[in-house]
């Protein structure tokens, strides 16, 4: 029986599980934070194949459901190394050490940051607006971001918050049109164009948003700042040469297996063209599936 590891907690994880645990390996997964991944903090998926509109966080659950009726029961453990010795491939964890025969990184992306508002983080700023946007109902909030990311988060808001602000650093929304065009609709929503973010204010928690804009700096007073710049691939603790593109996601062929034998990548970690739920389910099922032959 082959020994599989997979790590990360969210739908490319779990699909990896599902078709690894039906071809009767014996599988670990590695989900520090439990299971769900970014997918259960969306608010809204039109387009997953199967459901007309639902939440991330009722789809999300569906797999996790799945995954427990099949017996598996993830560690809570964060993987700090994962090397190649000889025919094994060997993760250190924050708790313990293992060998396993194949890996699937499903690791997903980390959030990009501003880089000067770490000591705002849980005191106003949030990488999250289902999470936490309902702390600020009845205020204003400023979202930081041009991308389908930063539309997300701003089209949630509109709907919880009195007012939000969106500071889009270049010169045009990136979005899907559909979602540009219900944002731009939006009554309560501004957006700003070709912002830069500088500074964070406040005194116990933020107070609002220094931004440079035409030549000359503004201040604007809100009460929380959803940053929604990007994020980056999770891959800093794979410890293995070759793997990698100049981003640092994972390059994978036809059958989700990097350029090391037994070692396979799903969902937004990898240099897939697409980011997308369906895409990381896809990619999960070929990576469960090939690492167990």
């Amino acid at each position: 029986m082959k020994k599989i590891a997979i790590i990360g907690g969210g739908v490319a994880a779990m699909s990896a599980a599902v078709y690894a645990l039906r071809a009767n390996a014996d599988v670990t997964m590695f989900a520090p934070y439990g299971l769900g991944g970014l997918v259960a903090t969306i608010d809204k998926i039109d387009n997953f194949p199967s459901e007309t509109s639902t939440d991330g966080w009722t789809l999300s659950q569906s797999f996790v459901a799945q995954i427990k009726a099949l017996g598996l029961k993830p560690l809570r453990e964060r993987v700090l190394a994962l090397t190649k010795n000889d025919d094994e491939f060997h993760i250190v964890t924050d708790k313990a050490e293992y060998d396993f025969d194949s890996v699937v990184v499903a690791s997903g992306t980390a959030h990009n940051k501003l880089g000067f508002e770490a000591q705002w983080v849980g005191r106003g700023v949030s990488y999250c607006a289902t999470c936490d946007g309902n702390f600020y109902r009845g205020k204003s909030v400023a979202v930081v971001g041009g991308g389908g990311q930063a539309v997300r988060e701003a089209l949630y808001l509109s709907d919880v918050v009195a007012n939000v602000v969106v500071f889009v650093p270049g010169d045009k929304l990136t979005a899907d049109a559909v979602s540009t065009e219900q944002l731009v609709a939006k009554e309560n929503v501004r957006i700003v164009y070709g912002v830069t973010v500088t500074a964070i204010y406040g005194e116990d928690v933020v107070g609002g948003v220094e931004v440079f804009i035409g030549g000359h700096t503004e201040k604007t007073d809100v009460a929380a700042v959803f940053v929604a710049i990007g994020a980056k691939p999770a891959t800093e603790f794979v410890q293995v040469d070759g793997v990698k593109d100049e981003k640092g996601y994972l390059k994978i062929d036809e059958r989700c297996q990097t350029a090391v034998k037994g070692l396979f990548a799903a969902g937004d970690v990898t240099n897939g063209p697409l980011k997308q739920i369906v895409t990381a389910c896809g990619d999960g099922a070929k990576a469960g599936f090939f690492a167990c032959r």
